[in-house]
């Protein structure tokens, strides 16, 4: 019978614990909103996750800040010609990928990041 008690106090305390210290989903981190639907990426504070180098004329994408795992990149011209194509899937969660962008001729292009559930979309500017 005190075993019995024992091990009711026990899950009785377990279970408080957990409910104590248990974290809300509410997120105070900015958003990205895919194709006009439901789905939210979470990015990193500030857009971190996006950094562009106008020296080197590099264009920096941290997979860290990015809260999907993502399948593939494509960039398209002012035209939706593809000028740059990559998988992703094997690349590790902290990954930092570099878009060389001087071989880009100037003008705007569209990069989508695309993951298994929707599709990041960020617009670039490519000066001389």
């Amino acid at each position: 019978m005190q075993l019995k008690n024992l091990t009711g106090i026990f899950v009785f305390l377990f279970l408080s614990a957990n409910f104590c210290f248990s974290q809300t989903s509410a997120s105070t981190e900015p958003t990205l909103f895919a194709n006009n639907n439901s789905e939210k990426f979470t990015i990193g504070n500030d857009d971190w996750a996006f950094y562009l180098d106008v020296e080197s004329k590099v264009y920096y994408i941290d997979f860290e800040s990015i809260s999907v795992n993502l399948s593939d990149i494509k960039v398209f011209n002012m035209d939706g010609v593809v000028v740059l194509s990559d998988k992703l899937w094997d690349l590790p969660v902290n990954s930092i990928y570099e878009v060389d962008l001087k071989d880009f001729k100037p003008g705007k292009y569209k990069i989508e990041l695309r993951s298994y559930t929707g599709v990041i979309h960020k617009d670039l500017t490519v000066t001389e």
